[in-house]
């Protein structure tokens, strides 16, 4: 009987052991098959190159990949195993308050995490003050938005859901009409190619020329003109979660490693998350990039 029970006690600690990391993406897009597209049968950890295979933004497929790096740079060598969710995309952290998420499979604002450092752990920053710049894109049909000079901005409309608190703060300090909406992704981007509103912030395409194609509309960011988010972006896992503080720990030991190899800083250059082509161009919302201290 003692035989059998040792048996057992070891059986469900090797079970325990091999228990994968279920770890939440956004639904609402195919990331799960762009991200199997750009790996194309290289495990992981044999990533060093992430200049893009397919147009849009890569920005979420990298930090797919420097998230499973980092955990097992860090120790934790538990497969990685994503599940789409819906909720993903907002800013409620139920989920993940209350352990039934572990964590989720991109990074945050930290603007929008203060309020849940109690119940979060909460990483390093992956992207830094400052970096996270992004475009005005306009439908290519909207040939008097793609004509408005820099002096007449606000004569532009550019719709933005509140609650996303860091792009709202950007674009209400700048010239530019701002539109609020509290809807889908999608419908906003819908807006714009109908001309409801003239434009809808995003971060730079890796494309050559810079455009977007989503389902077959096409859009392009003003030319000459960016905006920078003010703020810093960090995963978050659940403090409730029973993987939760042994991930954390791993999550910080290898996000030291990465970045002191350079890692972070290379695949967001070579993404084109940092984008040399727009390297130049005019900060309308300059007057809040202030250097912390």
């Amino acid at each position: 009987m003692k035989c059998f029970l040792f048996l057992f006690l070891l059986f469900s600690s090797q079970l325990k052991a091999q228990q994968p990391l279920i770890i939440d993406i956004i639904s609402s897009e195919n990331f799960s098959e762009r991200y199997t597209a750009f790996l194309n049968g290289r495990d992981v950890m044999d990533v060093t190159d992430f200049n893009p295979s397919t147009d849009g933004s890569h920005l979420e497929i990298v930090e797919m990949i420097l998230l499973q790096q980092a955990l097992y740079l860090g120790g934790e060598t538990k497969k990685v195993v994503f599940r789409p969710q819906t909720w993903v995309n907002s800013t409620e952290f139920d989920s993940l308050i209350d352990g039934s998420s572990l964590m989720l499979a991109r990074t945050i604002w930290h603007e929008d995490l203060l309020d849940y450092r109690g119940s979060l752990y909460v990483s390093d920053a992956v992207i830094e003050f400052g970096q996270y710049e992004a475009g005005l894109y306009v439908s290519v049909d909207n040939k008097r938005a793609q004509e408005l000079k820099p002096s007449e901005l606000n004569q532009l409309t550019v719709v933005v859901n509140p609650r996303w608190h860091v792009d709202w703060r950007a674009l209400v300090n700048t010239p530019i009409s701002v539109i609020s909406y509290i809807g889908p992704w999608e419908d906003m981007l819908a807006m714009v190619e109908t001309q409801v509103v003239d434009a809808m912030m995003i971060n730079f395409s890796v494309s050559d020329h810079l455009d977007l194609n989503f389902e077959g509309k096409l859009f392009t960011p003003l030319k000459k003109l960016k905006v920078i988010l003010p703020d810093t972006r960090h995963f978050a896992v659940s403090k409730a979660h029973p993987q939760g503080k042994q991930v954390a720990q791993a999550l910080k030991r290898g996000l030291k490693v990465l970045t002191k190899r350079g890692v972070i800083k290379k695949a967001l250059q070579q993404s084109g998350f940092i984008n040399q082509q727009t390297i130049d161009w005019q900060v309308i919302n300059q007057q809040m990039i202030v250097p912390r201290l």
